[in-house]
């Protein structure tokens, strides 16, 4: 019998829109209405931003979530931080010194929201969640006076740049005490001028820190084995959560990489409520620990 569900956001529980398919909202709650699953929702988005998309989930979402990435897991009924290792100011400052040599352009995520340079705001492709939200994405035009007055912690510090600049200031970023340094990552971005522009960034959080890492801390607390969970998710980030889970279950949109370590991938994308499909073959399967099929449209992951 499975007892948690771990769902990672952007492409998977949501659309392109940001927003959850219906499909998915009314499978999850019955699979924990009747089965007892509980959802949590894993993301490299900020607390709040999570929060958001946990009430628009339903009454099934209100536990935990888990947050930028792994460093922030809180008890949402209680009010509560399980997990709250954000970075410290001294590596913050750091991280900028490096960047201001380097001439990179850097981000960062409070507990509330993404904060980026205003200067670069050409560069970002518009974010659809932030006017679901109902509110500004938060440019600034002055980051460091922003972070030397911020009253907020910051649990995501994000280095932008090309490959080859972000390959050349590798070797700063590690000299850094106490971080992890995601993997490099495509950003996406607009066509200026005829021309898109390919841009990275690394992902940098406190040591340790990560989806998985969380998920364990998480199911421990509530006494949950490993192959009692499942993940979803699509992305190069969720390849340590779903090795965290007894199912583990790609998008039909997710990288190879991450489709190589599925058991399954879904038969639809996250345009099409592929989470709440899969949801719904398990429900049917749960009284018979049936497991889904090829028959029923699933790929089996290699």
């Amino acid at each position: 019998m499975y007892k948690m569900l771990v769902l990672d956001l952007d492409g998977t529980l949501l659309d392109d829109y940001k927003e959850i398919p219906e499909k998915n909202i009314e499978a999850i709650n019955k699979l924990n209405k009747d089965f007892g699953v509980v959802p949590v929702i894993a993301t490299a988005r900020p607390l709040e931003v999570a929060r958001y998309i946990a009430d628009k989930g339903g009454d099934a979402f209100q536990s935990y979530i888990i947050a930028t990435n792994g460093a922030i897991l809180m008890d949402i009924q209680k009010e509560e931080y399980i997990i709250n290792q954000s970075l410290s100011q001294e590596q913050i400052r750091e991280l900028v010194e490096v960047c201001k040599k380097n001439n990179l352009e850097y981000e960062f995520m409070t507990t509330k929201c993404e904060v980026a340079d205003a200067k670069y705001s050409y560069r970002r492709v518009i974010d659809p969640m932030y006017d679901n939200m109902g509110v500004p994405f938060n440019y600034q035009n002055d980051l460091e006076d922003y972070i030397s007055n911020i009253q907020d912690s910051i649990p995501l510090f994000a280095v932008n740049g090309t490959k080859e600049e972000l390959e050349a200031c590798f070797d700063e970023l590690e000299k850094i005490s106490g971080i992890q340094i995601s993997g490099q990552c495509t950003r996406t971005t607009p066509e200026i001028d005829g021309r898109i522009e390919t841009l990275c960034y690394h992902d940098i959080m406190r040591q340790g820190v990560t989806k998985a890492s969380a998920i364990e801390v998480l199911a421990n607390r509530l006494g949950i084995k490993k192959e009692e969970i499942i993940a979803v998710g699509d992305g190069g980030n969720d390849i340590e959560m779903l090795q965290t889970a007894g199912l583990k279950i790609a998008m039909k949109n997710a990288t190879e990489k991450l489709k190589e370590v599925a058991d399954f991938i879904t038969p639809v994308d996250n345009n099409n409520g592929g989470v709440g499909r899969m949801m719904n073959v398990l429900y049917r399967g749960l009284g018979n620990e049936r497991q889904p099929s090829k028959e029923e449209g699933f790929e089996i992951g290699e």
